[in-house]
């Protein structure tokens, strides 16, 4: 079992406490798995004891452990193993082609092969992988290949097959299978057409599952990342995975984890399992549910049209009388509940299903939130802190995908997308994510992103909403935990909080803002035990 009682002392160094005001601390003191001491050198060397393990800073910076409140672990295990379809490297879609080709050539014929991680945006034949480019490299097995945002994916013939996707089939509710000028299927699926592939490949077994998540964990410790929110728990491989770990102490990082309504709820509340169930190493999160797609894929609902389509303002996911019975039942329930909504349309529906549900039963603290939370304007800010409803913006998308918001969205509708300087001057809490493996697990580019709002390629995305490296690490430590209802136990470096902190490989208060996402994680620490160690 997990040893919870380890002591650790950090001196000569600089302290990120979690809170928003400067901390003149050089040291800490974890004594049996809580935080005990945040002050000098000498305060926190009067917790030493036979065993407690002295560690010299030597200026280097150490922090809560970080929080990413939005991410699919158990996809990103399973990404290790796919073929790398990311822009950069690839530059081409021939590019990718080639990867899949040389994974074709290991693979047994019949079996699938996977790749993620494209952006057409950034591909210089600026649009997505289809059937026609994946055939000729692979005649024999069926590929899939999704977009970073996973709301898109090309697939060969072969896998359309064995789908029975053909040009009679129509397009399934929330889904669109794209089609060329004869009617027949090109091979690009999005949202919920992907789901027709995906029934015919084989699932993962439990033993795979786990080894994805410890997989995950592993990397995430390498970022300094102590505590995850799964984004969506559906099924019972999913969630075994997640529980037999936590029974036997390898579950790797602190998980809260979304129950996605239409495969979860109605079990959970026969069984009387609400939000909060559990303890500090796996709880029961919200209930969730997909309002729309990505702004990538052109899928996202807008309340206008995206660029150059006067007819396309993208797609719910279900009908939207049918959220908000599900939201307000889910409410009713006693759950926290959450939603992927990222276009403003879907954003609003969102916070008037809340509003509906809250007039139905109030509840002073719910806490539900927004994923995502992307494209906002001043009216819907307002709305958000009226309703004490919590975005969970993915800090990272600015800086992988600013071109292809801009292509899609224009400029000014963009204006407030992620931002988190708006969010603190309203004082609304809004916690860091990544959603990886849509983009890499990285917590210090997400810390850079909000601090610089700079695209990977140096390009500035309304700076207006550039942050402090206090106030990034907040929402990257603190305001993770509030989202999570457990901001009284973890979030902040102060005596009674769980003992999980990131020593970062400098003072990363003293590096250029630009260069903020290069930084590395030193050591990471649950419970007061080095669970991660670069220099080993």
């Amino acid at each position: 079992m997990r040893d919870r009682n380890g002591s650790i002392i950090f001196v000569n160094g600089k302290v990120l406490t979690g809170d928003v005001e400067k901390s003149p601390a050089t040291g800490v003191a974890i004594h049996n798995g809580k935080v005990a001491e945040v002050g000098t050198d000498k305060d926190v060397l009067a917790w030493k004891a036979n065993g407690t393990q002295v560690i010299d800073l030597a200026g280097r910076t150490v922090a809560p452990g970080l929080n990413d409140a939005h991410c699919h672990p158990m996809m990103v295990g399973f990404s290790l193993m796919q073929v790398n379809a990311a822009t950069p490297p690839n530059k081409t879609i021939a590019d990718l082609a080639t990867r899949i080709e040389e994974r074709v050539r290991e693979t047994p014929a019949g079996d699938w092969v996977t790749a993620r991680g494209y952006d057409q945006a950034r591909l210089e034949d600026q649009r997505h992988p289809d059937r026609h480019d994946l055939d000729p490299v692979s005649p024999d097995n069926p590929v899939i290949v999704v977009r970073a945002c996973g709301h898109i994916a090309g697939v060969n013939s072969k896998a359309l097959q064995l789908a029975g996707i053909d040009r009679n089939t129509p397009d399934p509710e929330g889904g669109i299978i794209d089609r060329d000028e004869h009617g027949e299927p090109t091979g690009v699926l999005r949202e919920s057409a992907q789901t027709m592939v995906r029934k015919v490949m084989p699932p993962p077994t439990l033993d795979q599952a786990k080894a994805a998540l410890i997989a995950a964990g592993q990397d995430f410790l390498s970022k300094g990342v102590t505590s995850w929110a799964e984004a969506g728990v559906r099924d019972d491989t999913h969630m075994r995975a997640y529980v037999e770990p936590a029974n036997d102490g390898t579950l790797p990082v602190r998980s809260y984890l979304m129950m996605m309504i239409d495969e979860t709820l109605d079990n959970l509340i026969s069984l009387g399992i609400t939000t909060g169930f559990g303890d500090e190493w796996l709880r029961i999160g919200p209930a969730k549910l997909f309002l729309d797609g990505s702004i990538g894929g052109r899928t996202a609902r807008m309340s206008q049209p995206y660029e150059g389509e006067t007819d396309n303002v993208g797609l719910w996911m279900q009908d939207p009388q049918e959220f908000k019975d599900k939201f307000k039942k889910a409410h009713m329930a006693g759950f926290q509940c959450c939603a992927h909504a990222i276009g403003d349309a879907a954003i609003s529906l969102l916070l008037d299903s809340y509003e509906e549900a809250l007039e139905a039963q109030p509840r002073p603290d719910h806490r539900h939130r927004i994923e995502h939370c992307s494209i906002v304007d001043m009216d819907i800010i307002q709305r958000i802190k009226q309703l004490g409803v919590i975005p969970i913006p993915g800090t990272s998308f600015l800086h992988a995908f600013n071109k292809a918001y801009i292509q899609n969205l224009g400029w000014e509708r963009i204006r407030y997308a992620y931002g988190m300087n708006t969010f603190y001057e309203h004082g609304i809490v809004a916690a860091a994510s990544t959603d990886a493996p849509v983009v890499g697990t990285s917590a210090t580019i997400g810390l850079q992103t909000m601090m610089t709002r700079l695209s990977e390629e140096g390009e500035p995305m309304w700076p207006e909403e550039s942050i402090s490296l206090e106030e990034a690490v907040r929402a990257y430590t603190y305001n993770g935990a509030y989202a999570s209802f457990e901001e009284n136990i973890k979030g902040r470096l102060a005596p009674g909080m769980l003992g999980d902190a990131v020593v970062f490989e400098t003072d990363i208060s003293a590096v250029n803002a630009t260069e903020v996402g290069k930084v590395q994680a030193d050591l990471t620490v649950t419970d007061g035990h080095i669970v991660y160690n670069r220099m080993t």
